[in-house]
């Protein structure tokens, strides 16, 4: 019986969790990014960050551009990399995007900060696949670990 209400208290407990996707083109110096997240919690969390004056309106390739490059960045060196919003789909279920940033020349570490949704849960749970050259990560970032530091050189 034990079993069977836990199992009823996991599936009614929502889950909290988004995917990005980071691949850099070496020939072209270009990072690929994409991002999937459920809607609800995506509205949810820029009508937060809206009201703290965070983020304006705009229409809405603006208000999510400026949302994911919020929450979202890409640092070389420690000089964050400005990223551009490409493409936007959505089912009702999730939102899918795709941006890409430019890099430099020589780099010696890539840092990589997830803040999706950290406002709005605890137990946020933003997943990364990481490729840099012939370096390729996966990592769990989290409400209290939103920062992960890649040595490329």
């Amino acid at each position: 019986m034990k079993v069977i209400s836990l199992y009823i208290l996991l599936l009614l407990h929502p889950v909290h969790v988004s995917l990005t996707g980071i691949e850099y083109d070496s020939m072209n110096r270009v990072y690929s990014v994409f991002v999937k997240v459920y809607s609800n919690d995506l509205e949810a969390d820029i009508d937060l960050l809206e009201s703290a004056g965070r983020i304006t309106g705009g229409g809405v390739t603006e208000r999510y551009s400026g949302y994911l490059t919020d929450r979202v960045m890409i640092m070389e060196d420690g000089k964050p990399l400005e990223m551009t919003l490409i493409n936007t789909e959505s089912d009702g279920l999730e939102h899918r995007f795709s941006l890409k940033a430019t890099g430099g020349r020589r780099v010696r570490s890539v840092t990589v900060v997830n803040r999706i949704m950290t406002r709005l849960y605890d137990d946020q749970a933003n997943m990364l696949l990481f490729s840099f050259k012939g370096l390729e990560d996966g990592y769990r970032f989290t409400a209290s670990d939103t920062l992960k530091i890649y040595n490329v050189k």
